[in-house]
């Protein structure tokens, strides 16, 4: 696992701060040398162009905050075998949205570097398999969800695993026989059951309290989950179907259903399904979260009429 450190060619560059303020990368001083001579170097680090961020790497001044160049410069000071890992690796794959103030380096275990504070060291018996994101080596996306998933607030955690695993890069079975072999790992009890319901066909939270604390009775065991059907030409996704009333639920999540133009698509595939017989009972957030007898009682009675008739 070998850092690739393409350089900004003298025909792109121009001069040297113009090169530093377009690249949000980490350079050594050897590099900012080869750009222009060790004297210009020296000026730009002096005139507070180029600043050090850990020993013998130096980024742009315009972009010492940005996660880009910091993660660059990590990756940059603790050498060759390293990759990002933790809620730094959630950021790379995407399945966060907010970059992490603590960028988390995984090194072997062998290697003790000794980091300041906006840096934490993994040390890993072995180093797993690594990805090129970019710049930057990256854990792969399983052992990213699992070193990064208790490092999160509380409030976050569902959203990062569910985000994985609708981006189809990791799989609820392969999470699973990924955390096998990691022998620790915070809030590991909490993220077994959250793989498990994403197995279960989950993939929000809301989903999720749908699974374990309002469908879970015996009476809704038959609904199938996350059942695809085509209507009018179109492939929609059910949150739960039951095929002998053809009665389809949706858990309506703020985030994805709370807008105008969300509202329309919703009628429209509401319409599209009721042309092919399936009738749709939406549940919004906060009947599943404050409510979750009512809701069992209003699908019960759809269910109810629909067979009676």
């Amino acid at each position: 696992m070998t850092h690739l450190r393409p350089l900004p060619t003298a025909a792109t560059t121009g001069s040297l701060t113009e090169t530093l303020r377009r690249h949000p990368r980490a350079f050594t001083f050897d590099e900012l040398a080869g750009l222009a001579s060790e004297r210009k170097a020296r000026t730009a680090i002096e005139r507070g162009e180029a600043v050090r961020v850990l020993p013998n790497a130096y980024v742009s001044a315009v972009h010492a905050d940005s996660f880009a160049a910091k993660a660059d410069a990590a990756l940059l000071w603790a050498g060759p075998n390293a990759a990002l890992s933790g809620v730094a690796a959630l950021f790379a794959w995407r399945f966060v949205e907010e970059p992490p103030e603590q960028i988390e380096i995984a090194v072997p275990h062998a290697e003790r570097p000794y980091p300041p504070a906006w840096v934490k060291i993994r040390r890993l018996t072995f180093m797993p398999p690594t990805v090129r994101l970019g710049r930057a080596t990256v854990v792969g996306p399983d052992l990213a969800v699992i070193h990064g998933y208790g490092m999160l607030p509380p409030g976050r955690r569902s959203e990062a695993l569910y985000r994985a695993v609708r981006s189809g890069f990791v799989s609820p079975e392969g999470l699973r026989s990924t955390l096998d072999r990691v022998p620790r790992c915070l809030a590991r009890k909490e993220l077994v059951r959250r793989i498990e319901s994403a197995r279960r066909g989950a993939e929000s939270f809301l989903e999720e309290k749908g699974l374990w604390t309002v469908f879970n009775t015996r009476d809704f065991a038959r609904f199938a989950r996350q059942h695809s059907v085509r209507a009018s030409g179109r492939t929609y996704r059910l949150d739960m179907y039951d095929a002998v009333t053809m009665t389809a639920v949706e858990l309506d999540g703020e985030q994805f259903h709370g807008d105008a133009l969300q509202r329309q698509r919703d009628l429209r595939r509401d319409a599209d399904l009721a042309r092919i017989g399936i009738q749709t009972v939406r549940l919004t957030y906060r009947d599943i979260t404050e409510r979750p007898e009512w809701c069992r009682a209003l699908v019960r009675g759809v269910i109810e009429a629909r067979t009676a008739r």
